[in-house]
């Protein structure tokens, strides 16, 4: 399948900002005349820090003009391409972003309310995180990092006297 077959068909059959991301994307990476094997397409898609790479500039539209945001446009992209949102990649970037919170971050937080709605936020994640069906599968790999993030939640609500 080529760019153009691929674009006309997200444009025919999903919303329009997603025709225009998937457009944005596909400019970045592929030329026009570029034929477009079925499962890198999907690959390049269900990887989900390619939307935050490729549209990075293009966030302000998706927010505001369409009252959409990256995820939404990964699940819609996910379903029309048969792609499990529960997947490798969207748990790593989870983990990755909490791995990137600190103790000492979270501690240098001046403004107490935004601190406990961090400390909230970061809980409610390692939830979702272990309720995740690829977290389970492959427990083995994951189960460590998690465990470490745990720890860092345990101890920043430890020194604030949370519980």
């Amino acid at each position: 399948m080529n760019k153009e077959e691929f674009l006309t068909n997200i444009k025919d059959n999903c919303s329009e900002i997603l025709y225009l991301s998937a457009n944005r994307m596909i400019e970045k990476v592929y030329t026009t005349e570029s034929e477009i094997e079925d499962e890198k397409l999907k690959e390049f898609f269900a990887n989900y820090k390619n939307y935050h790479i490729y549209l990075n500039d293009f966030a302000g539209t998706i927010y505001s003009r369409y009252a959409s945001s990256i995820n939404h446009l990964y699940i819609e992209m996910c379903e029309y391409l048969d792609i499990v949102v529960d997947n490798k990649y969207t748990l790593e970037h989870t983990i990755i972003k909490l791995e990137k919170q600190t103790p000492q971050l979270l501690l240098g937080l001046v403004d107490s309310d935004i601190q406990q709605q961090t400390i909230i936020h970061f809980g409610e994640k390692i939830i979702s995180i272990m309720g995740s069906s690829y977290y389970n599968d492959n427990i083995d790999e994951f189960q460590p990092r998690v465990d470490k993030l745990k720890q860092n939640i345990a101890l920043v609500k430890n020194a604030l006297q949370l519980s």
